[in-house]
């Protein structure tokens, strides 16, 4: 009979995997920084290697190219602020959502969801608009693009479910068109202008698209119209 032969397991260092983790993290920290200042076009791989504080191959390696690394930062972003960090899931589904769709009224539901909307716009409305820039020159990007845009319209479905099982939509607006309105009002570029560029503060950012959802979504009370 033959020796039998032995199978050597492949070893794994748990050091050696916090180790990478580290750097992916330190990598993804780096590039959610300079992708919110400074765009697509305006940011390199080695740029993002330096803040980093690793070699550009190291960046490949650990994270992958600079399509990659964007995709990478969007996640990260999102996570940190709608919690479930690290996870893949939809925004619906995690903690700071579920909060606010255990709410019972429709202008509770609203202003807790409106809230989310802020605080994911203050920490990667910078990211998005990379990837919106970058989606016009890039194969890769214009995917990512088309893939958090389809999940945007996705959520402001469950969205526009969630209000019409609190209260009627308004006269005439069909569901469909709702979460078209929805998905038009959370783009991340209308807080991009009216914080970014016009100097709002997060919180009258939060009241107008608390105020918008509302008017589009069930009808302004007889007591709020004409209010600006």
């Amino acid at each position: 009979m033959g020796r039998a032969v032995k199978r050597h397991r492949p070893y794994k260092s748990p050091l050696r995997a916090d180790q990478a983790r580290v750097t992916s993290q330190a990598i993804v920290d780096a590039a959610i920084a300079l992708f919110s200042k400074h765009g697509y076009s305006g940011v390199s791989l080695d740029s993002i290697a330096e803040a980093a504080g690793v070699s550009r191959a190291t960046v490949f390696t650990s994270v992958g190219g600079k399509p990659v690394v964007l995709k990478q930062a969007f996640r990260a972003a999102f996570g940190r602020v709608a919690g479930a960090d690290g996870v893949q899931m939809p925004l619906i589904e995690r903690p700071r959502s579920r909060e606010v769709r255990a709410r019972q009224s429709v202008d509770d539901y609203l202003v807790g969801y409106a809230g989310i909307c802020t605080s994911l716009h203050s920490h990667m409305s910078g990211v998005y608009e990379a990837i919106r820039e970058g989606s016009r020159g890039d194969a890769d990007v214009n995917a990512l693009w088309i893939e958090v845009n389809a999940e945007r319209r996705r959520g402001a479905a469950t969205i526009v479910a969630d209000v019409k099982a609190r209260a009627p939509l308004r006269l005439g607006l069909v569901e469909d068109e709702a979460a078209d309105v929805v998905w038009v009002l959370n783009d991340p570029v209308h807080f991009q202008m009216l914080v970014h560029d016009r100097g709002w503060s997060e919180e009258r950012f939060r009241e107008w698209l608390t105020r918008a959802l509302k008017v589009e979504l069930v009808g302004a009370p007889a007591h709020e119209r004409g209010k600006r």
